[in-house]
């Protein structure tokens, strides 16, 4: 543009500011300090240059490392309408801290016709031959690597909180309160806690969730947003929020929180890139044991997780107890699960009435002969068989233990090796692809900066390789995961001879001890002679 063209022609400016998350707390009437500050630097540079009162555009508490900020999109769409035609920013860091979509963008408003004027690098886009324009996919690169680096660092404060066992949520489960003297502490909520202890009686009792929940509305026992709500002086969204449901029941239940523990890490980003929220694997909880004093002991919080972790369900019927098979049974034929059956009979002479549980195929049960055949067996006849197997298998571990930890290490080496070869060989190909990926997207931006623009293509391929990249970071991860879990077979083994030792006098079989022990058990057909049941344990499968 002629610099007559540019001292005649009518700017409209919008400028815009943005603070990321770690300094939410500097505010002032809840807007940041930073934001203030920003907003008077380019409000001072437009009204020097005399071009009329700009649009004010702003991000609060917001990561630059995506561009889903209402502040931004909101200048973005008036410079699509035209009603902007200059956007000013403080520094390349308010616009944004990820490398591949800041180029998109910045594409996108020079496309557009609309000046670009970053104050602290001297960037102006009405000056092609300005020097610092051509830095400007270094200033984008060295952003986002500062956004990384930063992370780590908070990451790795965080993590080392967790080791400690700090609670650093502002909320507090229900049944517990922060100590006034410690804000990383929890104590005893004597007004709530009696009520958490009492939910995990009911469970003991083997009560249904749902069950539980409707005793404790029955009886007004104040809910625990209820209780959030009066304690803060907040409303519910909801009428049901102040009632008792079976998810307010499992969620208490399944809470470590509840034995004395801290556990943190349960959630967090995908990456520095992707803020949003997402649940953890187990595996990479940080627990830190013994924090603070216990509503329940751990064996009780341990028999309410056996429960909870069985493939059955206790429904509200007859007999809703949790029976030792329930949902460890399955169909060789189909693999549907095996439903449970009950038939009352009477005792003749004593006229006593007594229910004889059976199993059978569910799909024979619900859909008929056209889906399975008959797999009835009667449930103290299995429970015989696998009494009898457990003892077996724990008196050859105390004939010879040495002898049995080696057929045990055959079996579990058998059943596993096949799979971890598997995922040994495709991590090695996803990890050499990733390495692929660097390379590609390292030789791409080289060229773009060489060539002196960040074009079209770049952004396009780099975009397409970063989707990539993504991707297969979390089959890594994935693939990861399943090695490790396939190579605890000497582990396996020992935990599962522990287990024989344990229960070499086993007389009865409860849940808590089936579900213990095995994983499943296939059966098959009835009319099959002799009929095949498998015992598949937990460690190790079909010993």
């Amino acid at each position: 543009m002629m610099a007559q063209e540019v001292s005649t022609k009518k700017w409209c400016p919008a400028i815009y500011a943005r603070l990321s998350d770690e300094d939410r707390e500097h505010k002032v009437n809840g807007v940041s300090l930073s934001i203030d500050h920003q907003v008077d630097i380019l409000k001072d540079f437009v009204n020097e240059k005399g071009w009329q009162e700009p649009e004010v555009f702003y991000d609060d508490d917001r990561t630059g490392t995506n561009f889903d900020r209402k502040g931004f999109q909101d200048m973005y769409s008036e410079a699509q309408k035209g009603n902007v035609n200059v956007i000013v920013i403080k520094d390349t860091t308010r616009f944004g801290r990820n490398w591949v979509q800041s180029g998109d963008y910045f594409n996108r408003i020079e496309e557009m016709g609309v000046r670009f004027i970053s104050i602290q690098e001297g960037i102006d886009t009405i000056d092609p031959k300005c020097p610092a324009l051509k830095m400007l996919p270094f200033y984008f690169v060295f952003a986002e690597w500062h956004s990384q680096t930063t992370s780590e660092k908070i990451r790795a404060v965080f993590e080392k909180q967790a080791e400690q066992g700090k609670h650093r949520s502002h909320l507090t489960p229900f049944g517990y309160d922060k100590d006034p003297e410690n804000k990383y502490k929890l104590v005893i909520d004597p007004v709530t806690a009696p009520i958490v202890k009492r939910i995990f009686e009911m469970r003991l009792q083997k009560m249904s969730f749902g069950s539980i929940a409707r005793i404790l509305n029955s009886e007004g026992i104040i809910s625990p947003l209820t209780y959030s709500a009066e304690k803060h002086g907040t409303e519910h969204k909801t009428k049901k929020a102040g009632k008792w449901s079976a998810n307010s029941i499992i969620t208490i239940t399944s809470n470590p929180t509840y034995v004395g523990d801290v556990v943190q890490n349960r959630v967090g980003c995908t990456s520095y890139k992707n803020q949003k929220q997402v649940r953890k694997q187990s595996d990479e909880w940080k627990t830190a044991k013994d924090m603070h004093e216990p509503i329940v002991s751990r064996e009780d919080f341990q028999k309410c997780a056996d429960m909870r972790e069985n493939l059955g369900r206790v429904r509200s019927t007859q007999y809703a107890e949790v029976l030792p098979l329930t949902g460890l049974l399955i169909c060789s034929d189909c693999g549907y699960r095996m439903q449970r059956t009950g038939t009352y009979y009477t005792i003749k002479g004593t006229g006593e009435r007594k229910l004889l549980i059976a199993y059978n195929c569910g799909a024979y049960a619900n859909m008929g002969k056209t889906a399975c055949s008959s797999h009835y067996i009667l449930e103290k006849d299995l429970i015989e068989l696998v009494i009898t197997d457990i003892r077996e298998k724990a008196g050859e571990v105390l004939q010879d233990e040495n002898a049995a930890r080696e057929r045990f290490f055959t079996i579990k080496a058998q059943s596993s090796g096949t799979q971890l070869n598997a995922d040994r060989n495709a991590l090695k190909k996803v990890n050499k692809r990733l390495a692929e990926l660097d390379k590609l997207l390292q030789a791409a931006f080289e060229k773009s900066v060489l060539g002196g623009d960040m074009s079209n293509t770049f952004t396009e391929y780099a975009r397409k390789y970063e989707a990539e990249k993504q991707e297969l970071t979390q089959q890594a991860k994935q693939l990861s995961v399943s090695i490790e879990k396939h190579s605890q077979t000497e582990n396996d083994v020992d935990t599962f001879i522990a287990l024989m030792k344990k229960y070499s006098s086993i007389t009865e079989l409860d849940r808590a001890t089936a579900v213990e022990l095995i994983d499943h058990i296939t059966i098959s057909a009835s009319a099959v002679k002799p009929r095949e049941i498998v015992i598949y344990y937990n460690f190790i499968g079909n010993a």
